[in-house]
């Protein structure tokens, strides 16, 4: 007789899949310093952090670090991107603007995440640098995506 509910050996019903959780909020502290501060390092580290991820998704990430945000439109008539207005600055919070861009025409159709901080300048994580465009006018620093 095999295993199972009739006798057998016991009472064995087959194996039950464990499912393994993550916790992303660890891997948001990770480009997050004490107190929602970003460094130039952290940011060099973990910059994927950003990328893939919706206006509302890096609104609540921002707002488990104390950041307290609204969303708006480009200034841009044409432009799709949207931005992150940090409503509470402080020392302890470097972020001032996080524009998410699905691609544009001055840049391409590349999408893109800039990132502006308070004391440490802009940055700017660009998904695929060989689509991105520039005209010469960059004031941020652009970060390619180390993504496979």
């Amino acid at each position: 007789m095999g295993a199972g509910n009739h006798g057998g050996f016991g009472a064995t019903r087959g194996r039950t899949k464990t499912l393994l959780t993550l916790n992303l909020q660890f891997f948001g502290a990770r480009v997050f310093e004490k107190g929602g501060y970003i460094s130039k390092e952290s940011f060099e580290n973990h910059r994927e952090f950003f990328l893939g991820k919706s206006v509302q998704r890096l609104k609540h990430e921002m707002a488990k670090q104390g950041y307290i945000t609204k969303i708006e439109n480009s200034v841009h008539p044409l432009s799709k991107a949207r931005k992150l207005v940090v409503l509470n600055p402080s020392k302890e919070r470097s972020v001032a603007v996080v524009h998410v861009s699905p691609g544009s025409k001055r840049h391409g159709e590349t999408s893109y995440v800039r990132i502006c901080t308070n004391d440490i300048g802009k940055f700017k994580v660009v998904t695929k640098m060989e689509n991105y465009k520039t005209d010469g006018r960059e004031k941020a620093i652009i970060y390619p995506a180390r993504r496979k």
